[in-house]
């Protein structure tokens, strides 16, 4: 019988695979099972209970049944991303079971639009009980709060702005609430971005007690279970596009996920502006999970590049060449400190010589689009051989779309 990484409990078929497949996808042997003391010969146990619609009493005794039969690093409780089912119930029955020190509850799942803030849990920016209407076992409250009230032990919140702050600000939240609590407790995380839910993740797994996990298939993907997943955040985007759509999806990094090369270094000193921005782009990437390096960031930023060159007497060709220069050295810088997991760039031009400052001699296409003509591909060749890439035209996309594809190649 294989030790195992992770136990997963789920009340559905759906998303006991759902859940599973983002461990799976990383490489972790798992499976799904029906009956909670079967033999075992995989990395992540996911067992399908069936209770999203039995009694509250029969939910229970099942969730606890499968606590006591498996013992693993991480325990995890599937929710639905909408609340159905039998919530408290079962999460009562896991922290009696296991008595985990703290329970990170984070049922946001932003890839499908649902997301957590002050606490309530939204579809598409509503509340939930707004948006369900024909379920089966619908959640009493749109407020993950008060949907727990009949658990019997502590309830606290991290809302957004800890969570925005990165890994550290949650990390430093979830020690103070270890230390004001004798008892398990559970703690209701707010989540808007995968980023979010990898900041969380990587706060709880580094801290200094017995952590058990519940949320949708998004915390799962953010979650590590071994070494092999300590690259996640070597993930940076590149954008040498100026054009109005690449600016709008520019707002929508976090304002320290983002490093603005400085004008005049870049067009003067091309070297020595990359050399200043390996810094932040590092400490960007251990914070948020990822970061972007841009030679500017608005129209404004974009004539001040325009004032410098004019007063350096440098030509169109030569703006280019040394934009081109900064940011491909940049890149290199980067792969050096941290190896590249993920890459994203925008802009033909600046695609080309990142791939030529990493001696790539060839892509390959997935077939997966993270959107429409936004292609997933790998890098051959080089020292970044293997590295994911993804490509995008400066005109294309939604507002979103550089933070979505940061996001998912950052969890591949």
């Amino acid at each position: 019988m294989t030790e195992l990484h992770a136990v997963v409990i789920a009340d559905d078929i759906t998303g006991a695979n759902d859940t599973g497949s983002q461990f799976a996808s990383r490489g972790h042997r798992t499976n799904v099972a029906f009956d909670p003391n079967a033999p075992t010969d995989c990395d992540v146990l996911v067992v399908d209970t069936e209770t999203r619609e039995a009694p509250p009493t029969e939910a229970y005794d099942s969730v606890r049944t499968v606590v006591a039969a498996h013992d693993a690093p991480v325990l995890y409780k599937k929710l639905d991303s909408t609340l159905r089912g039998n919530v408290a119930d079962e999460l009562t029955a896991l922290l009696d079971a296991a008595t985990p020190d703290l329970l990170l509850l984070a049922p946001a799942f932003p890839a499908n639009g649902r997301t957590t803030e002050d606490g309530v849990q939204l579809v598409d920016g509503d509340p939930v009980l707004q948006t369900l209407t024909d379920s089966e076992n619908l959640p009493s409250a749109s407020s993950v709060v008060d949907l727990l009230s009949s658990v019997p032990y502590p309830v606290e919140t991290m809302h957004t702005g800890i969570v925005d702050a990165g890994r550290q600000a949650v990390r430093s939240r979830l020690t103070e609430i270890h230390r004001r609590h004798n008892e398990p407790t559970v703690v209701v995380a707010d989540a808007t971005s995968q980023t979010h839910l990898r900041s969380l993740a990587d706060a709880a797994d580094r801290l200094a007690a017995d952590i058990a996990y519940a949320g949708s298939g998004g915390l799962a993907g953010a979650l590590s279970l071994s070494p092999t997943d300590g690259d996640e955040g070597a993930v940076l985007g590149v954008v040498g596009s100026v054009s109005e759509t690449s600016f709008e999806q520019l707002t929508a990094v976090p304002d320290g996920a983002l490093v603005v090369l400085d004008p005049e270094a870049m067009l003067e000193r091309p070297e020595e502006a990359a050399a200043s921005a390996l810094g932040p782009l590092l400490d960007a990437q251990r914070v948020h999970g990822f970061a972007v390096v841009t030679s500017a960031a608005s129209p404004g930023a974009v004539d001040a590049v325009h004032r410098t060159a004019d007063a350096l007497g440098l030509d169109e060709s030569a703006v280019k060449d040394r934009i081109a220069t900064a940011l491909r050295e940049t890149v290199r810088r980067v792969h050096e400190s941290r190896p590249l997991t993920g890459l994203f760039t925008t802009g033909g031009s600046t695609t080309i010589a990142v791939l030529d400052e990493l001696d790539a001699t060839s892509l390959d296409l997935t077939g997966i689009e993270l959107s429409e003509g936004v292609p997933l591909t790998r890098i051959r060749g080089g020292p970044a051989d293997e590295t994911l890439l993804v490509t995008k035209a400066g005109s294309f996309g939604e507002p979103t779309t550089i933070v979505n594809c940061l996001d998912f190649i950052g969890t591949r």
